[in-house]
């Protein structure tokens, strides 16, 4: 046995790793329950402006980037782009949405969108934090 490290690991090697973890996952869950979702704002020449990409998983939307050009923040585009993502997740049978961000970036924008602040990692690239944050799509009874 070896022990290889590598700071580009090819295709390949994210492939093995990816396939070796949903075989010992499929013991679980169905891997089919993750499917990915974008939603984007182009212009004419198709050109992204902004987008939101994530997946969701079971009753979970995991939100994995939001970005809104220069141009157009202050326009609710983000906001647009998180109504737009928990729709559709609602309509795939999610309850719940989580999304991570650092305290550089957006956590007060989550907030105002309804996401509860979780937890919070210090020291994250060095000295900034990382912000975990929850939301439930649908309301209890």
């Amino acid at each position: 046995m070896e022990l290889k490290i590598t700071a580009t690991p090819s295709q390949h090697d994210l492939d093995e790793i990816r396939l070796g973890l949903k075989a010992y996952n499929d013991q679980f869950f169905d891997a089919d329950v993750i499917k990915a979702l974008g939603i984007f704002v182009v212009n004419e020449q198709g050109r992204k402006l902004a987008g939101l990409t994530g997946s969701t998983t079971g009753n979970w939307l995991r939100i994995d980037m939001l970005w809104v050009s220069e141009a157009l923040r202050g326009e609710g585009v983000g906001s647009q782009l998180i109504k737009a993502a928990e729709s559709e997740a609602r309509s795939r049978g999610c309850r719940f949405s989580q999304v991570d961000t650092a305290s550089f970036q957006a956590r007060p924008f989550y907030e105002k969108q309804g996401y509860q602040l979780r937890f919070s990692l210090d020291n994250y690239l060095h000295h900034y934090q990382r912000h975990y944050l929850t939301k439930a799509l649908i309301e209890e009874p």
